[in-house]
């Protein structure tokens, strides 16, 4: 099988590189290296260092055939998106629609999208449902609510099987500071580098965290999945960033943090329902929070010893 992994030098995107090299399938990558780190993959692949809006992309599907598009490229940063909506929309929107058309009129077999937790917003009728009441709070959860309605036309209008994955709060090794940081990666940062963390508000709202392996693997069980849906991806717990740095103190000890006010475009409460990706694609995630936050800041510290990064 040939795979096309969009944004595949990111955080996620590159652990999805491994997974579907080490299940045998051929690996291509498109990503502009905004965000992304080509030392993330080192598995054998083929990389396009293009924008996924660039006209040229059409040259990449025209001669290869590809089985499987996994879209993981984006501008993903929640926060910065209320600042500059019109950069998230580009990516998000505009570089979505050319990775559609391109699927379509080159007779891709599955389209996988990274969507988000960030569509349901304030919505604090919990766990959250695929179904539930839609209330995006930034440019970014309108994005890819925008990029989950775009999916169902061109599978409707064009006849490309799309599968739409609300991922949860995703962390784990690798995750970077470089337009994709999510609050464990900033903590471990942090830590290494011996600066003080911010907790944005009281430190109680909750998040859904899961472990990136657990994403991968509801990605590619997507490739064997003969329908086009939306579905969540999470572990369906609550944790708070209080809750988080307790975890973090468990196996650092002492961590400096102080609090800021909170963050407009921020989601006090999140949590999921995965009963819908369980009962469709026979997954569920394995990593509770400790194991998942215990090998992730494994992983920092060894990245920061080796290279010989952190405080004087």
């Amino acid at each position: 099988m040939r795979a096309l992994i969009t944004g595949g030098y990111g955080f996620i995107g590159s652990h999805v590189a491994e997974r579907f090299y080490k299940e045998g399938h051929e690996i291509h990558i498109i990503d502009n290296l905004s965000a992304g780190d080509q030392e993330n993959v080192k598995i054998k692949h083929k990389f396009y260092p293009l924008d996924i809006i660039d006209d040229k992309c059409e040259e990449i599907f025209s001669t290869i055939q590809f089985d499987v598009v996994v879209h993981s490229a984006a501008h993903i940063d929640a926060a910065a998106s209320v600042e500059r909506p019109g950069l998230d929309a580009t990516s998000n929107i505009l570089g979505l629609i050319n990775m559609l058309k391109l699927s379509s009129k080159y007779e891709v077999k599955k389209f996988i999208f990274a969507s988000s937790a960030a569509v349901y917003g304030n919505n604090e009728k919990i766990p959250l449902e695929e179904d539930s009441l839609i209330l995006p709070i930034s440019p970014y959860g309108v994005s890819k609510l925008t990029g989950e309605k775009y999916c169902e036309l061109w599978k409707n209008t064009y006849g490309l099987e799309t599968v739409c994955l609300r991922f949860s709060n995703v962390y784990g090794p690798r995750q970077s500071l470089k337009g994709e940081g999510g609050v464990v990666a900033i903590f471990m940062n942090n830590l290494f580098l011996g600066k003080e963390s911010f907790i944005y508000g009281t430190g109680e709202q909750t998040r859904d965290f899961i472990y990136v392996e657990d994403v991968v693997d509801a990605i590619y069980k997507c490739c064997d999945y003969s329908h086009s849906q939306v579905m969540n991806v999470s572990v369906n717990t609550q944790y708070s960033v209080m809750d988080l740095i307790d975890v973090i103190k468990s196996l650092h000890g002492n961590m400096d943090f102080k609090h800021e006010k909170k963050r407009k475009g921020d989601i006090l409460h999140s949590r999921l329902s995965n009963k819908r990706a369980k009962n469709e694609l026979s997954w569920a995630p394995l990593y509770p929070l400790e194991e998942g936050i215990k090998k992730t800041y494994e992983w920092y510290k060894e990245y920061f010893t080796k290279n010989k990064l952190g405080k004087e």
